[in-house]
């Protein structure tokens, strides 16, 4: 596999299985809470925004039933302005569908962002031009995703203001989501840290799932907020084409047609230096589940895992990497999209969801296993030779480990 490195030197880098597998380290911990609160929803949202509208109809339609003829032509025409309104603020109250959770224990407040579900939400995809993003001159956004954040922002503003009021110094707030949602995310808290509606000490990592990347310059923004690429985790499926979407290389005569239809891309930076539309921010984590879900991808090495670039070595070394990767499989071959359902099957929040569960299942008989298996053979032992007393303490130990791998294992099977 042959593919430039960043497009500024021209150089051209060589990775295959083995090169590339010496970039990559386990041991990505995965958790689950239990007990989260859930505090709203765009679904009660809309629910609540129906009501009122039905309740108003209902106004009407007994004003007509009590005889008011004369008003027939404005009660109608009335019904149609407010069934009209209701759907357009329907529309631009919830692009995309969102999920606000407690966490008592972590005094953290968890923002979970949907993603597209229906032609309403993917269509905001072809507004991918350049804006200013937050008036920043060096940092460009897609715009399309741009406006969907502005709109997810304000509905969830009065949330985190409502939250800070409540915890003050102790409050944290978390960013998560799927596909587009993902990408929401990762706008929505930068969007508050620019704004000082928080400090940065208080947006634990975003984490994104199977997320295009939106920003150009956002490396930039990162360091004026003085973040590191922790603050954002990737998790791409090894066969998912939709996070590369922006990222991948573009050909030059396609570059040379968009530009013809949008004038802000002659200036834009990333498309110009790197043939591009939108840079990778934050850490890179490939997932790659068993190959009976999915064929492996041909720079990991087979089987379930779930990877991290290792990228504290050369930085050009790095991007390469992470562009290699990224163009395989290049979202515009027509081989990446492979058989019907492919594109679904590795992009899909249920694969994720599987696969993870694949890692969990491996995490479990590798790590938690043995130390259960050690932990009763302790216990075996002090039955036999140790004093009442300390039976009773290892048992009271070995039941507590008992009951947690328990509930571990629940997690990595019936999650």
């Amino acid at each position: 596999m042959t593919f430039k490195d960043d497009g500024r030197d021209g150089s051209e880098a060589k990775y295959d299985r083995e090169s590339f597998s010496k970039l990559l380290f386990q041991g990505i911990y995965l958790r689950r809470y239990y007990g989260l609160n859930l505090i709203a929803s765009s679904l009660e949202t809309k629910a609540e925004a129906t009501s009122s509208s039905k309740a108003k109809l209902e106004e009407f339609g007994s004003e007509k039933a009590m005889g008011f003829e004369r008003k027939h032509h404005r009660i109608h025409s009335s019904k149609d302005q407010l069934l009209s309104m209701a759907a357009h603020q329907s529309f631009h109250s919830s692009p995309f569908e969102w999920i606000i959770c407690d966490d008592p224990i972590r005094h953290t407040r968890i923002f979970v962002i949907q993603g597209p579900d229906s032609l309403t939400s993917w269509w905001r995809v072809l507004f991918f031009h350049p804006t200013k993003f937050e008036g920043k001159l060096d940092v460009f956004v897609h715009k399309g995703m741009y406006e969907a954040a502005k709109v997810i922002y304000e509905k969830v503003i009065p949330h985190v203001v409502d939250f800070l009021q409540t915890h003050g110094e102790h409050a944290r707030f978390q960013f998560t989501g799927h596909s587009l949602g993902g990408s929401i995310a990762v706008l929505v808290s930068l969007m508050l840290l620019i704004r000082n509606v928080v400090r940065c000490s208080m947006v634990e990592p975003v984490v994104t799932f199977g997320s295009p990347f939106v920003l150009c310059g956002g490396r930039k923004l990162l360091d004026e907020l003085t973040l590191d690429d922790a603050q954002i985790y990737n998790v791409i499926m090894h066969g998912d084409i939709v996070p590369r979407g922006f990222s991948c290389n573009i050909p030059g005569f396609l570059i040379s047609i968009l530009k013809l239809f949008k004038r802000s891309l002659h200036s834009h930076p990333c498309l110009n230096e790197n043939k591009f539309m939108y840079s990778p921010l934050g850490e890179l984590l490939i997932l790659q589940p068993n190959a009976k879900s999915s064929p492996g991808h041909p720079l990991l090495p087979p089987g379930t895992a779930f990877y991290a670039l290792d990228t504290t070595g050369c930085k050009d070394t790095s991007n390469a990497a992470i562009n290699g990767f990224l163009n395989s499989p290049h979202p515009f071959d027509p081989k990446a999209y492979g058989d019907d359902g492919t594109v679904s099957l590795n992009h899909d929040s249920s694969s994720y969801l599987k696969a993870i569960k694949g890692v969990l299942r491996l995490h479990i008989t590798a790590t938690i296993v043995p130390k259960l298996r050690e932990k009763k053979s302790l216990c075996h032992h002090l039955r036999i030779h140790g004093s009442m007393k300390e039976i009773q303490n290892q048992q009271i130990r070995f039941y507590d480990i008992k009951d947690g791998v328990c509930i571990l294992a629940r997690v990595g099977i019936n999650i």
